[in-house]
């Protein structure tokens, strides 16, 4: 019966590991990818632009801490200039850079909310990582002290 949950333990430390390694990698890829993303947008607000000062190659937002600043910053001058989507009257081009403003925002929080989900799956691999070694540590000894203790029996009856 030992045998068997040894054997049962080790397989389990594998499952664990295999997922968690696939959970490490699809959280940092998927990262990348929102990343990537929005770079090719080239969204800087409040960053300097190519041509001015202070621009830096690649001065774009593509973190999860500077897309939530961006939002905010975007929240703050839509509300500042235009109040609320309720203020603006319909089919004012007010409300048309409303929603296009809107729509900016809305899409960084999408990407905050991304990078806070691979994250938690990064963080979930790293867990079961852990977890799948620690049983494949469990499995491994237990299945030596079983051949420990079968040995002692055989031992036992033979010296009788």
């Amino acid at each position: 019966m030992t045998r068997y949950l040894s054997i049962a333990v080790v397989i389990l430390g594998v499952v664990g590991l295999a997922m968690g390694i696939a959970f490490i990698a699809q959280g940092m890829s998927t990262q990348n990818l929102i990343a990537e993303s929005l770079r090719a947008e080239k969204v800087t607000l409040e960053l300097p632009k190519e041509g001015e000062p202070g621009y830096i190659e690649g001065n774009v937002v593509d973190t999860a801490a500077e897309a939530e600043a961006a939002q905010d910053i975007l929240e703050e001058h839509l509300r500042e200039r235009y109040g609320t989507y309720g203020d603006t009257k319909s089919g004012s081009p007010e409300r048309t850079t409303y929603l296009a403003g809107t729509t900016l925002r809305n899409s960084l929080n999408l990407a905050v909310m991304g990078f806070g989900v691979c994250t938690i799956a990064t963080v979930s691999g790293v867990f079961m990582v852990i977890v799948g070694i620690a049983l494949l540590g469990t499995g491994l000894t237990l299945r030596r002290l079983y051949g420990s203790v079968v040995a002692h029996m055989i031992s036992d009856i033979s010296d009788t």
